[in-house]
């Protein structure tokens, strides 16, 4: 029995220790990363596509440039845009989210546009869940993303689309939610400017994300610091062989 136990401590130590290191791993490729710039430079910061300018006391025309710059380039594009703005068509948008979830199982969110003439949307989705209808202003080329805090979204369909005179253009995702409670999902549409996105619609909806008993290990197992359960691991697998070490010492 004595045999056993420190054999399972050893295991349970391993299986912390794998299950820490790949927790850490993975939050160290998530640290967004800041890329340092000199004074009086324009950097990004990691993945944000928003410049920042960094100014020192010896920049302050090159600040003024910049703002006349920027408006400049504001101004100038407003004809762009409303030109762009009259080659928009309006037509029936509808979207399909889970009437319920459960924490750590994947579900399906659509967006349907149907440019075909047809006065609704809806008949595109699978009609298993909550159909939000509505219009939307579209332009030939339609990107769609699904975002949220509490979710983890993967594209199942491409996420810009030309938009269809024939059918119903349809967007899916694999949702998976990693937090309980209502949650926020935020469904959002851009037309395609010039290879730049305009934002048209956006959709809020909340989901209610229900958790089962495996469900409520996994959440535990997650909120715990991946240092912690390496030192837990390793105190398991410490434990372990020092009971296997004394069992074969008698």
């Amino acid at each position: 029995m004595f045999r056993f136990l420190s054999f399972l401590l050893i295991m349970i130590g391993l299986a912390a220790l794998s299950y820490g290191g790949y927790q850490y791993y993975q939050s160290e490729l998530a640290a967004p990363k800041t890329v340092t710039a000199p004074p009086g430079s324009i950097s990004f910061d990691g993945g944000n596509s928003t410049p920042v300018i960094s100014r020192s006391s010896n920049s302050r025309d090159l600040a003024a440039e910049m703002e006349a710059m920027a408006d400049d380039a504001f101004f100038g594009a407003e004809s762009a845009n409303s030109d762009f703005m009259s080659t928009l068509r309006t037509v029936p948008i509808a979207h399909e989210t889970p009437k319920s979830a459960v924490f750590g199982r994947p579900f399906t969110v659509s967006v349907a546009v149907d440019a075909t003439g047809d006065s609704t949307a809806a008949d595109a989705l699978s009609g298993s869940g909550n159909i939000v209808e509505g219009e939307a202003q579209i332009s030939s080329s339609v990107q769609a993303f699904v975002s949220g805090p509490a979710f983890e979204v993967e594209p199942i369909t491409p996420s810009t689309q030309r938009i269809s005179p024939l059918t119903e253009n349809v967007w899916r995702w694999k949702v998976t939610p990693n937090a309980v409670g209502s949650q926020e999902l935020v469904i959002e549409l851009f037309a395609m400017m010039d290879d730049e996105a305009l934002p048209l619609r956006t959709f809020r909806d909340s989901v209610n994300v229900e958790v089962s008993r495996i469900g409520q290990v996994i959440a535990i197992a997650r909120s715990v610091s991946p240092i912690t359960v390496v030192a837990g691991g390793i105190g398991s697998l410490l434990a372990g062989l020092f009971g296997f070490i004394g069992f074969f010492r008698r």
